[in-house]
């Protein structure tokens, strides 16, 4: 095994719209593709299959179980793993930096690298807001990585971290309506509730992570403490004036209303109905939350 050898991680659901052009573009970078497929019922394994891609289907919880079963049944021997999701595209600066980084014997201590992404929304890359770019650790030694329990915003996290950043872009270019990305938001919603709720009533605590940037655990930890339905309203500002999400136009108010807004609001609306139906119960919470969403 090459100390450079790359492995290529995909989670796939139905994704037969995105599927293709993944693994033509994941190809630039390794031949060494896997994919954890939650029980498709579209051509996606059609098409792994004409691609001779090996893949795993397995049934989905959560996001995070799903990347650490990868990582455990991953099938080719490699020294490194990239995390790619089906509608991101890896530009070409990036994966002839990836290339280059890894093969130079300078960065041998190296077990981790930051990448930036951006979204295209709408038929266009987002400069500004929060997370135009947000960066991510994608690239990791196979050996040194898993990732953490999280219901949403799951990341991979290693247990000594030497990381760096690189300044190739990943794009998350996703070809499905507006209605589509409606519906998904919805189902991350109960996610990020039930998120908010494990912690509330301490099933979980959010740990200062030692290799992601340490200041998004505690943003997120102080917008939780917020007053419920008045935080999206000061996310939405933050992100749209203070981070210039203003400057990106129709496209920027769109988005930032939507994502930013719409969804965080949505997120508390579920909160709240969750705990209206205990009747603000905490032990009847608790135990509704380890019944059914603890395992």
């Amino acid at each position: 095994m090459e100390s450079n050898s790359i492995g290529i991680l995909i989670l796939a659901y139905n994704e037969e719209i995105h599927l293709e052009r993944c693994i033509l573009n994941a190809k630039k970078l390794s031949p060494y593709i896997f994919v954890v497929d939650s029980f498709s019922t579209d051509q996606s394994n059609s098409i792994l299959e004409s691609h001779g891609v090996p893949y795993l289907r397995h049934p989905f919880t959560t996001h995070a179980k799903q990347i650490n079963i990868g990582i455990e049944q991953f099938p080719h021997s490699v020294n490194w793993l990239f995390r790619l999701d089906c509608d991101e595209l890896i530009s070409d600066l990036l994966i002839d930096e990836i290339k280059e980084s890894l093969s130079n014997s300078k960065n041998n201590s190296i077990n981790g690298y930051f990448i930036q992404r951006k979204v295209n929304f709408l038929n266009g890359i987002l400069q500004y807001g929060m997370i135009n770019p947000i960066w991510l650790l994608r690239l990791w030694k196979k050996e040194d990585g898993q990732c953490n329990d999280l219901w949403m915003d799951e990341k991979i996290e290693l247990v000594h971290p030497n990381t760096a950043r690189l300044k190739g872009m990943l794009v998350d270019y996703n070809l499905n309506d507006l209605t589509w990305w409606t519906q998904k938001h919805n189902n991350y919603a109960t996610r990020e509730a039930y998120e908010i709720l494990r912690q509330k009533y301490q099933l979980h605590t959010p740990e200062l992570t030692k290799t992601q940037d340490r200041w998004i655990v505690k943003f997120k930890m102080f917008y939780n403490q917020l007053p419920i339905f008045v935080r999206p309203v000061i996310l939405f500002f933050y992100a749209y004036i203070i981070k210039l999400g203003i400057l990106d136009g129709k496209r920027g108010l769109i988005w930032n209303f939507l994502q930013v807004f719409w969804y965080r609001f949505l997120v508390d609306v579920k909160v709240f109905e969750f705990e209206l139906k205990h009747q603000y119960n905490a032990a009847s919470i608790r135990e509704t939350l380890i019944k059914h969403f603890e395992d």
